[in-house]
């Protein structure tokens, strides 16, 4: 029997997801375990694959539009199977079990019925509904060729496009004439990671109140530990620290005194996390990703060295899961290694807070009624104010800069 691939749920929290790419087009002989599609959820993008082997049919070819999970997607008929229309219901396959979650997913067999048929029986995509409505167009005219008769965007097309060719002559020349864009340059559509971080982000600016405060820093101690540091990790086999990390080793330190900056808004609530898990943004071919150091207040340098490293080559490798993105309760970007002196982050939703730390350059201060110059670095912290009044925000600055120009007495 053939096997209903269906839009599978990856993550706990996931109701719906987009399928951001295909691998495989109509027809193509695909072995169980090939990747067929990419899905995207409101944290990742991970590729889905193939639960059996054979030809895949009747494939969704709608991309970028929400889909409920366990929406059938196409169909995989073995071999010796005709594939031109999709089965009946009765006449599915069992469920197959899932082959592998992690870095990659499986897509689900499944009977059930798809999400999307409404009461009268007719079955159509949400994207060839918004199309119907738009040109006044009734569904029950048109044919479907989908799984189970399904009307995609496809048969909407044709069948406006058949209609537009029968219309008089005189309603064509009636038709308002398009008017030229004079927009210029070029139009490039958000990739998935970048229309989920465009939700999210906007979501946290529509919704969060930001204030900010900045604190300029004294490094010289923090510089010098690094380097004690990195001569350890290189005896003991871990790998060599970045000031990054370090900066995360030590916030995760201080958000142990401050709970309402390690807390999310949740509704008209504030939610105090018990566990420190500090995400780290990363950059990957212009995109933004914040894998998460879970845990990190029960971390010691080398263990959260080689914890950063692993997400680090994950991110780089595309293999990181939506565990893996998920769950942060407060979020550090540093930008200081381009250059960049300092900024204000937006903050991560539902967290609390974000820190942006710029980059450290020697600036003249006064030390001891003298003048010397000494490392100095820009760090700022974003913070929700429904859940986070300036006076907190500044005892926590305060103690982090103390914890930065002092740092071995928290390590």
């Amino acid at each position: 029997m053939p096997v209903e691939v269906i839009l599978p749920k990856v993550d706990m929290d996931m109701e719906t997801g987009t399928i951001e790419a295909w691998h495989v087009k109509e027809g193509d002989l695909v072995r169980q375990g090939d990747t067929i599609f990419e899905i995207g959820t409101n944290k990742a993008v991970m590729e889905v694959e193939a639960p059996a082997s054979g030809a895949i049919r009747n494939i969704m070819t709608e991309t970028g539009v929400p889909i409920s999970v366990g929406t059938p997607v196409a169909w995989i008929y073995l071999d010796g199977e005709a594939g031109n229309k999709p089965p009946e219901p009765a006449a599915t396959a069992a469920p197959v079990a899932a082959v592998a979650s992690r870095p990659r997913t499986s897509a689900l067999a499944a009977t059930e019925a798809p999400a999307f048929a409404t009461a009268s029986g007719l079955r159509a995509t949400p994207l060839a509904r918004r199309i119907a409505r738009q040109h006044a167009l009734d569904l029950g005219t048109v044919a479907g060729t989908g799984p189970r008769g399904r009307i995609g965007e496809i048969d909407v097309r044709r069948h406006l496009d058949q209609r537009s060719r029968c219309a008089p002559a005189e309603q064509a020349r009636s038709a308002p004439t398009p008017i030229a864009s004079t927009s210029e340059g070029r139009l490039q559509p958000f990739s998935a990671i970048r229309r989920i971080v465009a939700s999210r982000l906007s979501q946290s600016m529509s919704t969060a109140p930001h204030f900010y405060l900045t604190s300029e820093i004294e490094m010289s101690a923090a510089r010098d530990l690094l380097g004690r540091l990195a001569a350890r990790h290189e005896r003991i086999g871990a790998p060599k620290p970045s000031i990054t990390v370090l900066i995360a080793r030590i916030a995760a330190r201080v958000l142990r005194d401050h709970p309402v900056i390690n807390a999310s808004a949740e509704g008209e609530a504030t939610r105090f996390h018990e566990r420190i898990n500090i995400g780290i943004a990363m950059e990957r071919d212009g995109d933004l990703v914040v894998p998460v150091l879970r845990d990190a207040g029960s971390m010691d340098m080398p263990a959260m060295t080689r914890e950063f490293a692993r997400l680090r080559d994950g991110m780089a490798r595309r293999t990181l899961t939506p565990a893996e993105l998920g769950g942060g309760t407060f979020t550090i970007s540093n930008l200081g290694m381009y250059g960049v002196d300092s900024f204000t982050a937006i903050i991560n939703p539902p967290q609390g807070a974000i820190l942006a730390v710029g980059r450290t350059v020697d600036k003249p201060v006064g030390r001891d009624s003298q003048i010397v110059l000494r490392p100095m670095a820009n760090f700022t912290l974003s913070s929700d104010h429904r859940i986070v009044d300036g006076v907190a925000a500044a005892r926590f600055m305060a103690d982090l800069r103390e914890a930065l120009e002092s740092p071995e007495v928290l390590l």
